[in-house]
């Protein structure tokens, strides 16, 4: 098993390699002072995380499942760094990680609506990192002048080659460690709010 992942992500990011090669990432309102930080995106949006400068700083959750295994040897191979688990499965253990990533001064992805979605509806595990950590959320959106839009419950994008990706972020969202459950609620719909308006805004950029 652990042959056919290699071989499989070795064939699939040299594909994103060649992607990112042949398209234009361009960033607005990225503010590297407001890092470590946790950046929020959707997760049919994850490509757009090739964008972020000094990929090594960067750690991408990724679930415990086959296909997150597959995803985790792909990323490494194009750069990132990893942390498994999920709000779910290995839930504690990841969250004690991503703190101390963060701690050390290095930035966290973190698909919002992920691993199963429902798609473009933020969870509140990214909210409690942020008041465990103390660390801001900075939405994430993204778009491309062309792309493929796989049928699946999060509509992945891939951007075919030639297209324009501009990659808008939010400000930075601090969540104060006192709050109840009832302003996690209020910061939930926060983060949300701000990305769809970053998809709005990264639309009209494409």
């Amino acid at each position: 098993m652990k042959i056919k992942y290699e071989i499989i992500s070795t064939l699939a990011a040299a594909g994103l390699n060649f992607l990112d090669l042949a398209n234009k990432f361009e960033r607005y309102n990225y503010k590297p002072e407001s890092e470590p930080a946790i950046y929020a995106i959707w997760h049919g949006l994850q490509y757009c995380l090739g964008g972020l400068p000094n990929r090594k700083n960067v750690h991408i959750l990724i679930s415990l499942s086959k296909d997150g295994e597959f995803i985790a040897y792909t990323v490494k191979k194009i750069g990132f760094s990893t942390v498994r688990g999920s709000m779910g499965r290995g839930g504690m253990k990841a969250t004690r990680e991503i703190i101390r990533i963060l701690e050390d001064g290095k930035n966290i992805a973190y698909t919002v609506d992920g691993p199963k979605g429902p798609g473009h509806k933020v969870k509140k595990g990214v909210i409690r990192i942020a008041r465990m950590s103390g660390r801001p959320i900075i939405p994430l959106n993204s778009d491309s002048t062309f792309r493929y839009v796989f049928p699946s419950w999060d509509k992945y994008q891939i951007p075919l080659p030639g297209s324009k990706m501009p990659l808008v972020f939010g400000e930075p969202i601090y969540v104060p460690e006192d709050i109840s459950e009832e302003e996690i609620e209020q910061y939930r719909l926060k983060v949300e709010n701000e990305l769809f308006k970053l998809r709005q805004e990264a639309e009209k950029r494409r």
